[in-house]
């Protein structure tokens, strides 16, 4: 029988296609994922992935590994859920994921107070609008703008954010602004501003909030902005100002398993009290 080791290696590899993504993704050198690796075809007598244009590809025999390997590793996954949704101690890491501009304003203020009373928990904030998976603990909790459909998470309703696009004050008139938009896979659920702008021109895409904050105050074009920071920012104003603004839902996504351990819930309750003291300026019109 394979060790796990080596599978959670070919699993790595099968997702991100390349030696170097997957070395990074599991902290490791790319030497030792290709040793691995070639060890597990080994014990498999099999070929397990071969190279194609787009990077590498399972094998007719790396198929049959594969759906076993994901079965192996929910497992793993699961008893580790198990594991630590029976701990009780405050202390131990947590690791949560918000978009920048809430995890900024919202989620940094909630891990400080659980700071100041429990300096045993090792708290990791992970800025990124890109999505972090729970299921497989690459983060244990999560703040998002899309409701997840996974069975096992558990997710609760938060805020709702107000959005709309802004521009630098004084810029230019609707008809000629250009777009800052977010990069592919990153846009924000919502009607987009470069669907919105007449010349349907964007000039600069991005994966990063602050970048397009930034970038809309230095004049390149609109961008839509979170109200709460657009509206603070007396160097910009709204691109539409007759327009209400777009709204989008904050869920705050636990597992079900690992939400029951004591520094999780901790975690999780913090941030729900953060959140429910913000939804005023989260959800608010302009002055």
């Amino acid at each position: 029988m394979p060790d796990w080791d080596g599978l959670r290696i070919f699993l790595a590899l099968s997702r991100t296609r390349t030696l170097a993504a997957a070395a990074r993704k599991l902290g490791i050198d790319e030497t030792t994922v290709a040793r691995r690796l070639a060890r597990l075809e080994k014990e498999m007598g099999a070929s397990l992935l071969e190279r194609s244009p787009g990077g590498l590809a399972l094998t007719p025999a790396g198929e049959a590994v594969h759906a076993a390997a994901k079965e192996m590793e929910s497992a793993a996954l699961a008893a580790e859920r198990r594991a630590l949704g029976a701990d009780r101690q405050l202390s131990g890491r947590v690791r949560v994921t918000a978009p920048e501009i809430l995890g900024r304003y919202f989620v940094l203020p909630a891990l400080q107070a659980v700071h100041d009373r429990h300096p045993g928990i090792a708290l990791e904030l992970i800025s990124t609008i890109a999505r972090l998976d729970v299921t497989r603990r690459e983060a244990d909790v999560a703040i998002r703008t899309v409701r997840p459909t996974e069975p096992a998470l558990v997710a609760r309703k938060v805020a709702r954010m107000a959005m709309a696009p802004y521009v630098r004050r004084g810029r230019k008139r609707p008809e000629y602004l250009a777009a800052v938009g977010y990069a592919d896979g990153v846009k924000l659920p919502l009607r987009n501003v470069e669907d919105r702008v007449e010349s349907g021109r964007v000039v600069l895409r991005t994966n990063s909030i602050a970048t397009v904050l930034e970038a809309v105050r230095l004049g390149w074009g609109a961008g839509d902005l979170p109200c709460f920071v657009g509206d603070a920012n007396p160097g910009l104003e709204r691109a539409f100002p007759g327009e209400k603004p777009d709204r989008l839902d904050v869920w705050l996504i636990a597992h079900a398993d690992i939400q029951r351990t004591s520094r999780v819930r901790t975690v999780v309750d913090e941030l729900v009290r953060v959140f429910r003291e913000g939804r005023p300026l989260l959800d608010g019109e302009p002055n």
